[in-house]
């Protein structure tokens, strides 16, 4: 079940079904994911620009060395910590930042290797 409200616009008197806009938690938001983008980018670069560090974390997650593999990622100077999961197939990290007590923010990233 669905339910519809409308809300008087005060100055003009129509009827809208939604809200009043407010974009201070949408800006906010915005700013947050700019930062977890930067984040990600920190990590992405890493990967891509280093073999070494590409082979060493492919191979701690295939290994589950949760810990090394979250050790590598925070070495790469990201300030949010990700959600980490991998499989056989990739791995996954997922930037999340809260604006107060409310999720505002997702940056996953998906990368595979097989």
């Amino acid at each position: 079940m669905h339910c519809l409200f409308f809300h008087k616009n005060k100055q003009t008197g129509t009827r809208r079904p939604y809200p009043e806009v407010n974009v201070t938690l949408f800006k906010t938001s915005a700013e947050k994911a700019i930062a977890l983008m930067k984040d990600a980018n920190l990590v992405m670069a890493k990967i891509t620009s280093s073999s070494s560090f590409s082979s060493d974390l492919m191979s701690a997650a295939q290994q589950s060395n949760t810990k090394e593999v979250e050790r590598m990622i925070k070495a790469t100077g990201i300030k949010k910590f990700p959600k980490i999961t991998y499989n056989p197939d990739g791995i996954t990290m997922n930037f999340v930042d809260y604006a107060g007590e409310k999720e505002c923010c997702h940056i996953i990233t998906q990368l595979r290797w097989e």
